[in-house]
């Protein structure tokens, strides 16, 4: 390989300092909302299955944690898929709790994770987007 196309290789691979900061911060605040998301229930989850019953939870609810900690990996590399599943995974969880709880508690904290997430989605297909048109 010559030089030159070294050079067209690491352009192609370090998009990172040509994406503008409006696509950067949605993507950014949604794998830091998944990263909540996942301590809050680890926490509550914990305390659930210690004897203190919240919100029904019990060990499968590990399962909803490793498929929130892949997805929110995901989303910190961009990607579109772990973006929608993240907020697919968030939105389910939800209307199975109140379809089950009766009621819709928590329902102005959800729809403040709910837009973040789908920023996220929104950020990752415009990110995707402009790094196209800047490599091609």
């Amino acid at each position: 390989m010559n030089e030159s196309s070294d050079e067209t290789v690491v352009e192609a691979v370090e998009p990172n300092d040509i994406v503008p900061d409006k696509i950067a911060k949605k993507i950014k605040y949604a794998w830091i909302a998944g990263l909540v998301s996942i301590s809050i229930t680890v926490i509550l989850t914990l305390i659930s299955m210690s004897g203190t019953d919240i919100l029904g939870l019990d060990a499968w609810a590990f399962v909803d944690v490793a498929l929130m900690v892949a997805f929110t990996f995901g989303i910190y590399k961009k990607s579109r898929v772990s973006a929608i599943l993240m907020l697919t995974l968030f939105a389910a969880n939800k209307v199975i709790f109140w379809f089950e709880a009766g009621t819709d508690s928590g329902l102005p904290f959800a729809l403040v994770f709910l837009w973040i997430y789908t920023q996220g989605v929104i950020g990752t297909f415009q990110y995707h987007r402009h790094i196209k048109v800047k490599i091609a």
